[in-house]
């Protein structure tokens, strides 16, 4: 269960992040702090999507063996 609700949010975060970095890099904002935090929050966000389910898998995999 606590998998694939991880994975469902990994995909979620991964999509939103995507379309927000498809939007800013389409329509890129003239002030170079506000481009700067939207590719920092859309980049930030497919990494986080990225990196999930990788931690899930290798922190449940450590407490299965403590236990």
């Amino acid at each position: 269960m606590k998998t694939g609700l991880v994975i469902a949010l990994s995909f979620l975060a991964v999509a939103l992040g995507g379309l927000y970095l498809i939007s800013t890099l389409s329509n890129p904002s003239l002030d170079a702090l506000i481009l700067a935090r939207d590719l920092s929050l859309s980049i930030t966000a497919l990494a986080t999507g990225i990196a999930a389910p990788f931690l899930h898998r290798k922190f449940t995999n450590e407490e299965e063996a403590n236990n």
